[in-house]
Order: structure tokens, then C-alpha cells, then sequence
């Protein structure tokens, strides 16, 4: 008799447990990760991006805008996988790669909202966050950028020219290039001769 009445119990805080994703979202989900291809221009993905988080802005997080969302949620799984246009954005001396990660990290933080049934205010008001931060990732990704720099563990072992082509010749005709010394190794004197 208690097992039943804890059953029963359990049936019910499960009833009345966190709100989901409406049942059309892993349909929805699975549309978005088929037209999505490894290679992708990361363009077009943050395009598509944007366009789902207006629309689940647009219906308030409510009905279909709940699968609009889940379709968002679903492209920013595949950011990574995009076909990056730089590494290095310049004017905030930051990693192309280290942005997307944050934007999937918020997208992630919004779909737990919507799980578990947080406040709404704080809901829409991350979802703005996120479209706001994707609307300026899209700005920034048309300005252009650059190759990341070398990294500093690279500089101090020095070797920088591994990835950048061969070091330009030091050598003249008569005489051979010095060989090269690793970084932080102290100069010799110079010959007396």
C-alpha cells in the first residue's frame, strides 16, 4: 500500500514538475541540424541564427516561439562547426572561437530556463541578451579579422616560424646565418679576433 501512494505521489510532482519545450521541438531540432552542414559559412549560421531568436523574442517564449527557440538552440550545437572567416577579432583582441562558445554557453543557460520553468522576466530578458550579442557577433563578423597570434607558450620557445613559412635568409654569400638560439638563452661575447 505505501509503494502504491509513493507512485502515485511521485506521478503527481512529476505532473506539475518544470514546464518543456513544446512536443514539435525535436522535430523541429532535427530540421535544423539536417540543413546544417560542417562547413557552413558561419555567415550564414549566425543569419539563421537571428532570425529564430526574433521570432521566439516576437511570441513572447510562448507556443510555436518555444520551437523557434529550440531551433536557435539547435544551430548554436553547430556553431563550431561553421567555416570560420578569421580567427582573431582585432578590435577586441579576441578569439572568433572563445565568442561562439560564449553564445552557445548562453543559449544553453536560456533553454535551462525554459526547462526548468525560472521567471519569465529573466527569461526574455537573457534571450534579448543573447539576440543582442549575436546581432553584434554578425556586425563584427562582416568588419572582418585577422589570424589569431602567436601564442605565448610558441614565443617563448621560439618557435614562431613553424606556422608563419621559414624565417628570411640572415646569411650573406661570404659567411654562414648564425645558427638560432632559444628564446632567453644569454648572448655570447663577441669574438676578438
Amino acid at each position: 500500500m505505501r509503494f502504491v501512494v509513493l507512485l502515485l505521489l511521485t506521478c503527481a510532482v512529476a505532473a506539475c514538475g518544470p514546464s518543456r519545450p513544446p512536443d514539435e521541438s525535436p522535430q523541429a531540432t532535427i530540421a535544423v541540424m539536417a540543413a546544417i552542414r560542417p562547413g557552413t559559412p558561419l555567415e550564414e549560421m549566425l543569419e539563421m541564427l537571428d532570425q529564430h531568436l526574433v521570432n521566439a523574442m516576437a511570441g513572447q517564449m510562448e507556443g510555436g516561439a518555444l520551437n523557434e527557440f529550440s531551433r536557435a538552440e539547435a544551430v548554436t550545437d553547430r556553431l563550431l562547426e561553421a567555416r570560420m572567416p578569421f580567427e582573431w577579432i582585432a578590435d577586441e583582441r579576441y578569439s572568433l572561437e572563445s565568442r561562439l562558445r560564449q553564445i552557445q554557453s548562453s543559449a544553453d543557460r536560456v533553454m535551462a530556463q525554459v526547462r526548468t520553468g525560472a521567471p519569465r522576466t529573466q527569461m526574455l530578458h537573457d534571450l534579448r541578451q543573447l539576440r543582442t550579442d549575436v546581432a553584434r557577433l554578425r556586425q563584427t563578423v562582416a568588419a572582418g579579422g585577422t589570424e589569431a597570434p602567436v601564442p605565448v607558450e610558441r614565443l617563448l620557445a621560439g618557435d614562431t616560424a613553424l606556422d608563419r613559412g621559414p624565417a628570411p635568409p640572415t646569411a650573406t654569400p661570404d659567411n654562414q646565418a648564425p645558427p638560432r638560439r632559444p628564446l632567453g638563452t644569454p648572448i655570447p661575447p663577441p669574438d676578438d679576433d
